[in-house]
């Protein structure tokens, strides 16, 4: 020792407990260490296998087969959990009130808790009695599976137009747009018989709440994550009575309702419309409210009649391209119509070819906005059958608007020679129209 002091700087010492040293010929032994150092119990398994897997370098691999052989002699008693219930009960007195997070719980023989540590740094006891419990809004976060790019899938709950019928309102429900969370807040307040308003309706926030004490309240925002709006706060209580007549029953939520049922039967009357409306929905609205949402059923079904009046022109052009040799005349007082002759190129050729030289004329009214009466012209084909010829719109079915039609269909038929044809006409509508059908057919 006394060769190696002048050596170093500092100078340890190792006391040889089981006579490693004994028999060697070396006066110091950190000059001449030993092959392999005692095993120590270490405090952490992590540095035991460390401290072996150094020794198990130097002794080579058989030996390394002998040291982890003789490691299974000693158990790790952080990991050992069969002990634990021991100690605890060695350790802890029975019956124990617990003053901390858990204040007033009693500790029973046999019992474990583990103790965490929240985000704010006080500690938390977690009893096995509470592992049923309700994880913390943290665990329900669901995160993606590996570090790579992929987004995180969340479980939202949405909102399907199927659920319109069943509606539940929950806290998270999502819906696509804002439209659709309006729909089905009216449809609630309907079904409910209740009077729900909407107080701030806005693209990405909408807050509704029901009448004045009740404490029904639903508040949702857009939400990124989601890219929808998303329920954040709902309450489904209500204290408030039942009515019969709500604002949000409007003419167009009833004629989107109904527009099935009045395609099915278009001469509904009006009092079977209320009557069915009660039935469904124990609502009783007004008869001027029947009335417009009947309306806005037949032209969502049929159309709108202003704009088919904007379409005779482009009406005519493909009439003439796609069967040749029809006629079409409008008539126009300014740009308000007056009066329309339309006759098939087909039905014309088929009239003059195979049918007998009759012509049946007749007028009916036009039950429309804008009204009318309609002047047809039709025959008899050899199967006895109605034979259609040409039709034509009128305002008012008087002698002027019967000569115009008639000088028309003469005209439009090419005939020359009135002998052989026959005119049946409705006497009981116009008195003086058989005199105009001669006056027509001679040219007088």
């Amino acid at each position: 020792m006394a060769s190696v002091v002048h050596k170093v700087k500092t100078l340890v010492l190792y006391f040889d407990h089981e006579a490693i040293t004994s028999g060697s010929d070396w006066d110091d032994v950190v000059a001449n260490p030993a092959a392999s150092l005692s095993r120590v119990i270490s405090p952490s398994k992590g540095q035991t296998r460390q401290i072996n897997n150094e020794a198990a370098d130097d002794e080579g691999p058989e030996d390394a087969h002998d040291s982890s052989s003789d490691d299974s002699d000693f158990d790790d008693s952080d990991y050992d959990l069969e002990d634990d219930d021991d100690l605890f009960v060695d350790n802890v007195d029975e019956h124990v009130i617990d003053e901390g997070v858990a204040k007033g719980r009693k500790i029973a023989r046999g019992t474990k808790r583990a103790a965490g540590r929240t985000s704010t740094g006080t500690s938390v006891v977690v009893h096995d009695d509470d592992e049923n419990e309700e994880s913390t809004d943290d665990d329900r976060l669901e995160l993606p599976q590996s570090d790579g790019e992929c987004e995180p899938a969340f479980k939202f709950k949405s909102f399907k137009p199927e659920d319109m019928a069943h509606l539940v309102f929950k806290v998270g429900m999502m819906f696509d747009t804002v439209e659709m969370l309006r729909k089905a807040i009216t449809e609630y307040s309907l079904r409910n018989r209740v009077d729900i308003k909407m107080p701030r309706n806005e693209q990405k926030r909408l807050q509704a709440n029901c009448s004045e004490g009740c404490p029904w309240f639903l508040y949702a925002s857009y939400d990124k994550r989601a890219n929808g709006m998303m329920i954040k706060t709902y309450t489904g209580k209500h204290s408030c009575q039942k009515k019969w007549v709500l604002k949000s029953c409007t003419s167009t939520w009833l004629a989107e309702k109904y527009i099935e049922t009045f395609r099915a039967d278009q001469k509904m009357s009006l009092s079977n419309f209320s009557r069915t409306v009660q039935k469904e929905w124990n609502l009783t609205p007004s008869r001027t409210k029947l009335a417009r949402a009947r309306r806005l059923a037949m032209k969502n079904m049929l159309g709108d009649e202003e704009e088919q009046y904007n379409m005779l022109w482009d009406y005519a052009h493909e009439l003439r391209k796609t069967n040749p040799y029809s006629t079409f005349y409008l008539n126009l007082d300014g740009n308000i119509f007056k009066s329309l002759y339309v006759s098939l190129g087909a039905c014309k050729r088929g009239f003059l070819g195979g049918c007998r030289p009759l012509i049946c004329l007749d007028g009916c009214h036009l039950k429309t906005k804008y009204g009318g009466i309609m002047l047809t012209a039709v025959g008899i084909d050899p199967n006895d059958c109605i034979f259609p010829i040409a039709f034509g719109v009128v305002e008012v079915e008087c002698l002027d608007s019967w000569r115009w039609f008639l000088t028309t269909l003469k005209q439009d038929l090419g005939i020359e020679n009135t002998y052989p044809w026959t005119l049946m006409t409705d006497k009981q509508k116009v008195r003086n129209l058989p005199f105009i059908v001669v006056q027509v057919m001679l040219n007088l």
